[in-house]
């Protein structure tokens, strides 16, 4: 059996044999964020997943590492410095899950124009971008030789800025084996049940392992809750709810290069104000998001709707002159943000900044916020539980500067090359799997260099790595949150999903049963993908 199973029968054992310092509750990017820099604190730490790892919104984003330049109009001036300050930040740190994009801001008149090119230059500003990397303005020839597709007539005038595109489920497990690399100890598939009281204080959890069934009583001096959707159930298990929450549903589809044949990514304007980003990427196109108020119970995977849909791709139709329909779409997926509500407010409306907040039980609580300022988050918790300077020394000093996979953007580059050349490997493939997984690459081709499928951009050993080295349990986790093919490379034929999961069957001593049961789950959540409800 691969290592990482005996690891987990052996952390699930020692789980309940150890007082830490701290159990964090979720395991998205925030849970994760918290995690790394607690750990690098010297505390004993332990992170708690009920489902796998990004299995929520932290998989379901726009997958963009951006400042927010629309919240400058609402007047959060100080969130959009921070976050756009961290964009460089997590570029340095991740730079194969950091890749520069310029986004095209399209404006159809003069007045619209000089309204966005006040805000880029206000939000380059506030980010302290470089002088190489600073806005382009474009109409006329200019702007049709960027995006030929785009309805130059309607939209004459257009901005280009920098952003960073990222992978957000793999910026997560980033963040996760960063970790676990500093000593600290982080299971998915384990869920808490309760939380343990000394009297009236918090004192620890009580998890169930998902796949045994074990109840665990696990002790901590503290306990924080950055379980994102799941937020109020963890604070209903404390039995307070000292803010009002709310949960705004962001919903993204997928569509063919063939019928969206685009150059560049933009920033589009729907018909109520909000802005629709349109991001090409391989053979694809996706496309988001939405911004309403979810109330349903059905917090995993939230149903994605056909006014929805409609509504996204009524804004692309607009702007390049298209004629899509829900029918074009090739995949979707939705996402909750758990957002710090004010009384009379859109979802909107309400602030991305994050809150923390602590209850007299001693429970931490974090709730709103974005990806991109995952890490001043995770500072401010620090802060929260330990005091400013919650940092050891000794123990930051020697962490690797990068996240697992990071090097120098130029080492990248050069090995890139050096497997292009050394390898039987399309160009494109080696770099998909430079972007997935950096410096690392070359491990993972070692792992299985054969195609799961002729034509494929998935090689065996990304299944395998998925297993070994990021706790992938499930058929599940490696489709839609290691390799993300639905949603990066949704036309590859089922013949890729049954040999991934032979592979996986190998790895984990599936029997036959186990395996095709693994198989129908993925074949149903794909068609699931696209049955949008009315």
């Amino acid at each position: 059996m691969q290592d990482d199973a005996m690891d987990r029968r052996q952390s699930l054992a020692m789980c309940s044999k150890t007082q830490f310092d701290l159990v964090i509750i979720g395991g998205g990017i925030t849970g994760a964020g918290i995690f790394r820099e607690m750990c690098l604190s010297g505390q004993r730490v332990l992170l708690v997943e009920a489902r796998d790892f990004a299995s929520g919104t932290s998989s379901r984003s726009t997958k963009l590492v951006h400042g927010g330049i629309r919240y400058l109009q609402q007047g959060q001036w100080q969130l959009v410095r921070e976050a756009a300050l961290e964009r460089q930040r997590i570029a340095e740190i991740a730079p194969h899950l950091a890749e520069p994009t310029d986004l095209l801001l399209i404006a159809a008149n003069s007045w619209l124009f000089l309204k966005y090119l006040v805000g880029v230059m206000i939000y380059e500003f506030l980010g302290k971008v470089r002088k190489k990397d600073r806005h382009r303005k474009l109409w006329g020839a200019g702007l049709r030789e960027i995006e030929p597709s785009l309805d130059a007539a309607q939209y004459p005038f257009g901005i280009m800025y920098r952003e960073y595109l990222t992978d957000d489920a793999r910026l997560v497990i980033a963040n996760v084996r960063a970790g676990q690399a500093l000593g600290g100890q982080a299971l998915n598939y384990l869920s808490v049940e309760d939380l343990l009281r000394d009297g009236e204080q918090v004192i620890g959890v009580r998890a169930k392992d998902q796949e045994s069934g074990e109840l665990l009583d696990i002790q901590a001096h503290k306990v924080v809750n950055a379980a994102g959707p799941w937020v109020q159930s963890i604070l209903d298990l404390d039995g307070v709810a000292p803010k009002k929450l709310m949960l705004s549903k962001g919903v993204h589809v997928v569509i063919s290069r063939a019928h969206l044949d685009i150059q560049q990514s933009a920033l589009l304007v729907a018909s109520d104000g909000r802005p629709i980003f349109v991001i090409p990427k391989q053979d694809t196109v996706y496309v988001g998001t939405t911004d309403s108020a979810y109330t349903e119970d059905e917090l995993t995977w939230p149903r994605v709707q056909t006014d929805e849909v409609s509504y996204l791709l009524n804004a692309v139709n607009r702007y390049f002159g298209t004629a899509l329909a829900p029918s074009d779409c090739l995949g979707s997926w939705a996402g909750l943000r758990p957002l710090v509500a004010a009384e009379a407010q859109k979802t909107s409306e309400i602030s991305r900044k994050d809150e923390i907040w602590e209850s007299a039980s001693g429970l931490i609580t974090i709730a709103g916020g974005k990806l991109t300022g995952y890490r001043k988050m995770a500072e401010r918790v620090g802060e929260r539980l330990i005091g400013k300077d919650f940092y050891s020394p000794g123990l930051k000093d020697a962490a690797p500067k990068f996240l697992p996979g990071g090097c120098e953007r130029k080492t990248l580059k050069a090995l890139e090359g050096d497997l292009c050349a050394s390898s039987n490997l399309s160009p494109g493939l080696i770099n998909c799997l430079i972007q997935r997984y950096g410096n690392e690459a070359p491990k993972v081709i070692e792992l299985g260099h054969v195609l799961v499928v002729p034509g494929a951009m998935v090689v065996e050993g990304e299944v395998r790595w998925s297993v070994r080295f990021e706790q992938a349990r499930h058929l599940e986790d490696v489709v839609y949150r290691r390799i993300r093919t639905p949603w990066t490379t949704p036309l590859m034929a089922d013949a890729g999903l049954i040999r991934m999961s032979e592979v996986m069957a190998q790895e984990m001593l599936w029997d036959e049963s186990t395996r095709i049961a693994e198989l129908e789950n993925i074949r149903q959540r794909l068609k699931e993908d696209l049955s949008f409800a009315p």
